[in-house]
C-alpha cells in the first residue's frame, strides 16, 4: 500500500471516528436576570476583586466553564443550573438562589457555608470585598439565549449585522480601529 494511501485511510479512520464521539451539546445559559443591582457595594472595585480571586476558574461567557461554571446571569439564578456543568450533590440539592444572602457566606467561606461544594477558594473574610464581589455579579447581564424549533441556539440579541450603509469619514484608519 503506497503512503499516500496509508495517509488517506488515516484521515478516513480519524474522521470517523471523531464523528462517532457524539453530538455537541449546546452551550447553557441561565435566564436573564430580574432582581436590582445590588448597590451596597462597589461594582467597579468588585471587578478588579473578581478578576484577581475568581476569574482562573469563572468564565463570563455561556458554554466556556472552567474549573467552576460561567457566572453570566447569575445574580437571581437558582444554584446548579446548566446543564452543561458538573456541579457537586450539596450545590444541586441546596436549593440556594444566588442573591446577595446567599453569596456572601459562600464567597466568605465556602467550606463552611457548603462543606460538599467542588469550589476550592481562599475564604474572602472581608465584608467590604465580599459586597463589591456581589455588586459586580449582580451587573453581569445578558439577554438569555433560547433554542429555536432546529435546536440551534439563538440570542435574543438584534443583530449586530446589517445591510445599512456606513460612512467612512477616514480612509486611513485600520479596520479594527473602526468604531460605526
Amino acid at each position: 500500500m503506497s503512503m499516500v494511501m496509508r495517509q488517506i485511510g488515516f484521515i478516513f479512520t480519524a474522521v470517523i471516528l471523531l464523528s462517532a464521539c457524539g453530538e455537541r451539546i449546546p452551550p447553557d445559559s441561565r435566564a436573564a436576570v430580574t432582581l436590582p443591582i445590588y448597590e451596597q457595594g462597589d461594582a467597579d472595585n468588585g471587578a478588579l476583586i473578581y478578576q484577581d480571586a475568581c476569574g482562573q476558574c469563572h468564565q463570563l461567557t455561556p458554554g466556556l466553564n472552567k474549573k467552576g461554571p460561567q457566572l453570566m446571569n447569575i445574580y437571581g439564578a437558582e444554584a446548579a443550573q446548566l446543564a452543561d456543568y458538573d456541579y457537586s450533590e450539596g450545590l444541586k440539592t441546596s436549593g440556594w438562589v444566588w442573591d446577595a444572602e446567599t453569596l456572601d457566606p459562600y464567597i466568605a467561606d465556602v467550606e463552611t457555608a457548603m462543606p460538599e461544594s467542588k469550589m476550592l477558594a481562599d475564604p474572602m473574610p472581608d465584608a467590604s470585598e465580599r459586597a463589591d464581589v456581589i455588586a459586580y455579579l449582580s451587573t453581569l447581564r445578558a439577554p438569555a439565549a433560547s433554542t429555536d424549533a432546529d435546536t440551534n441556539i439563538t440570542d435574543n440579541q438584534t443583530d449586530q449585522m446589517s445591510n445599512e450603509p456606513i460612512d467612512i469619514i477616514d480612509e486611513d484608519q485600520p479596520a479594527a480601529d473602526f468604531q460605526p
